[in-house]
């Protein structure tokens, strides 16, 4: 049986702050310098996450991290003021809010096991297991996914519609902590551990349709193609940003393709009701053409009814707690 590519996910919190630890006194490194020891510099600006929620000053000196031009940034301990006084009196001296000598103080090299690199080799492993079938798949119910935050709690929701009536049949929520920050392109190992309960609710015939990305990804391995691989079953992207790409001549159903490395990866869409496009694109289990059919099917308003569905259903939930 193949492992999970969802568990054993590194901490990435604690995984920064040791990298922090390792800038000594009288020495600075970026955000984005610990983004790339990191192992993806798209991580910069969760690293300013970390470091504005740090409470060990002592072990992780994040008034040691600075912009990549030298300029001191905020500091959550009494802002860029209260930085440039502890730099001083480390013998870093600031000039006109940046660090004076800044390349010859600037510390790029770190010891760390680059845990965003391991995780994007998970993706990369996934990839080859992708399947796009040129035969239509037996669908009976279409289940829309999406997830909402309050703080570090995550909601996610199911809405599952029967596909021949285009009516709701069931819904789903699950409530947990999302132990993964958020990181662009790396959304699956923040949400994915705890959809994974949602998925034995729902009934067999299903197509997931998941509010993010499928192929239309960099790495052609968006969340909704990483949950099809991972779960075993056929998904569907419907997006509302256009994250790659390249916008073709749109078609004479009016679909505009989306190129991505030379091919078609998806496409846009409109409902006749909104202006604002979606981007669909298979995840995984299923071929284009179908995944259009399936999300025009349910396209009454921008966002198709089954994630919209979700989205309401998940911000409930979300708002319901953070009310208590």
């Amino acid at each position: 049986m193949r492992p999970s590519s969802i568990s054993d996910i590194p901490d990435m919190w604690a995984s920064t702050y040791d990298i922090v630890s390792q800038v000594p006194l009288g020495r600075v490194t970026t955000y984005g310098h610990v983004a790339k020891a990191l192992g993806d510099v798209v991580a910069s600006r969760f690293v300013g996450l970390a470091m504005s929620v740090n409470d060990d000053i002592v072990r992780v000196p994040c008034r040691r991290v600075v912009r990549s031009d030298g300029g001191l940034g905020g500091y959550t301990g009494g802002g860029p003021k209260r930085k440039a006084a502890l730099l001083e009196a480390e013998g870093v001296h600031v000039r006109c809010g940046k660090v004076a000598e800044f390349e010859r103080l600037l510390l790029t090299d770190f010891v760390s096991e680059s845990p965003l690199k391991a995780l994007r080799a998970r993706q990369r492993a996934l990839r080859r297991l992708v399947k796009m079938p040129k035969t239509a798949v037996d669908v009976r119910y279409v289940a829309g996914l999406d997830v909402a935050y309050a703080s570090e709690r995550g909601f996610a929701a199911a809405a599952v519609f029967d596909y021949s009536s285009g009516e709701l049949v069931s819904q789903f929520v699950r409530e947990a902590k999302a132990e993964f920050p958020y990181i662009p392109t790396y959304l699956a190992f923040r949400e994915l551990p705890f959809v994974s309960s949602l998925m034995e609710e729902l009934p067999d015939r299903t197509v997931l349709m998941y509010d993010g990305n499928g192929m239309l990804h960099p790495e052609e391995m968006g969340i909704a193609t990483h949950a099809g691989v991972e779960f075993g079953v056929p998904t569907i992207g419907v997006a509302k940003s256009l994250l790659c790409g390249t916008r073709g001549e749109p078609r004479p159903d009016g679909a505009v393709p989306i190129y991505s490395n030379g091919r078609v990866a998806g496409f846009e869409l409109r409902s006749p009701s909104s202006d604002k496009p979606v981007y669909v694109s298979v995840g995984h289990g299923i071929g284009q053409r179908q995944s259009v059919e399936i999300v025009r099917r349910f396209l009454r308003h921008r966002v198709p009814e089954p994630t919209r569905m979700a989205h309401m259903i998940a911000e409930r939930a979300r708002r319901g707690t953070s009310h208590k």
